[in-house]
């Protein structure tokens, strides 16, 4: 059977999709991997084979978009670089489809493949890597500067949830979509998110039951499986620079604002004020670099990039943005975090987490400027997580809950093959 991938996004959507793939590949399924032009190397040396969708200038274009960091913009920045590249995603995937012998498998925003789904009657499984993803009344989301409403009636949750469906999403993609459609000869749909966007076949939702309890207004055919971990490919170790400052002192903080976020100059400034007068050490892990990042003190360590499932067991504690991705490594290495979140499922993800017992977030006086921190609320969250025990002790257990049982990444790929 050939299985076309389609991943939509940044590295925390490419990375799970293709542990997924690989495993599809050793049972013997021939499978192709449509992402950006950015991640050929990385799906190349997973013996997949690529098929670009648009060159690497596009994402580091994309990323660098007024708005896609921005909490009440993001979607806005985010769709408009999805729509951009529907009609050759439309077109790179339909041309390699081989009639009566293909199954589709998309991220959420793999938006292509729910039209060809519609228009060819072929069947499609949406991966959604994250909760946020599904818009539910019965466990709303959290977002920037208001918590999820669960202890409100279920109508109105339901109103809320509509409003978030019709006027933050339906009002910037629907009429696109409908555009898109209707050069196909398909119907218009409506509340895209709430009804639409899940393939009616399959479900998969790559988190497991224990992080966000499946809910009866959930998507039909939905199954939680675990999140997969992507794993350092086999040439790779952390850098000599890195194992020296290990060997050399205390295990550091470890700070990442996610391999996507090109906009980090405040985030930064607001990290080094939160360590500054502190004995921390601590790696910075960032692919982009501004002028806040030149001339660090000697505690601090500056990387492009090394394995997170061969440094964050080594960290004391883990600064990032709340991505998914990002959050079950930690969750694997069994260590604590501090979420700084931006945009997108980030709040959300913040929330669960918290309510896990292994991640705290800083009281900022502003979550829609969350590197705003005139109290020090960063430094004070880092030094609570920094002297709880019983977190530490709660991170061991969640280590144990994500390290047993079948690997999520098989699991995911066996539910695929249910569709043969």
């Amino acid at each position: 059977m050939k299985i076309i991938v389609t991943a939509i996004g940044s590295d925390g959507d490419i990375n799970p999709m293709v542990e997924v793939s690989k495993k599809l590949l050793e049972r013997g399924h021939q499978v192709e991997f449509c992402a950006n032009g950015y991640f050929a190397q990385k799906v190349k040396n997973a013996g997949l084979t690529f098929l670009e969708l648009g060159g690497e200038h596009l994402y580091l274009e994309g990323l660098k978009r007024p708005g896609v960091w921005d909490p009440r913009k993001g979607f806005q920045a985010v769709w408009q670089f999805v729509n951009e590249s529907l009609k050759l995603n439309y077109e790179i995937v339909k041309e390699r489809i081989e009639p009566g012998n293909t199954i589709l498998v998309g991220t959420t925003l793999a938006i292509a493949n729910r039209v060809l789904r519609d228009e060819l009657k072929i069947k499609a499984s949406t991966v959604h890597l994250s909760p946020c993803c599904i818009i539910s009344a019965h466990e709303p989301m959290t977002g920037p500067g208001y918590p999820a409403p669960t202890s409100f009636p279920l109508w109105i949750k339901n109103a809320y949830v509509g409003l978030i469906d019709k006027l933050a999403l339906d009002r910037v993609c629907r009429d696109d979509i409908n555009k898109f459609r209707a050069s196909h000869n398909l119907p218009p749909v409506k509340s895209i998110f709430r009804k639409w966007l899940a393939s009616p076949d399959q479900v998969i939702c790559a988190f497991p039951d224990w992080y966000a309890e499946p809910q009866p207004d959930w998507p039909p055919k939905s199954v939680c499986t675990g999140i997969p971990i992507f794993h350092k490919q086999e040439h790779e170790d952390l850098s000599t620079e890195v194992q020296e400052f290990l060997r050399n002192g205390a295990p550091p903080v470890v700070v990442t604002p996610g391999s996507a976020m090109a906009q980090s100059e405040k985030y930064f400034k607001t990290i080094l004020k939160c360590l500054s007068g502190s004995n921390y050490r601590a790696i910075f892990v960032t692919k982009h670099k501004n002028h806040v990042l030149e001339n660090l003190p000697a505690n601090i360590l500056l990387s492009n990039y090394e394995p997170f499932d061969l440094l964050f067991c080594r960290a004391q504690v883990v600064i990032h943005h709340g991505g998914i991705g990002t959050s079950a490594q930690c969750m694997n290495a069994g260590v604590p975090q501090m979420i700084t979140p931006f945009a997108h499922d980030q709040f959300d993800n913040a929330a669960r987490l918290k309510k896990l017992g292994v991640a705290l977030k800083p009281k900022v006086p502003n979550e829609f400027k969350f590197t705003h921190d005139p109290n020090g609320a960063w430094r004070k969250c880092l030094d609570s997580i920094i002297y709880d025990k019983q977190m530490r002790r709660r991170c061991q257990e969640i280590q144990k809950k994500m390290q047993s049982g079948p690997e999520p990444a098989s699991v995911i790929a066996e539910e695929i093959c249910k569709l043969i």
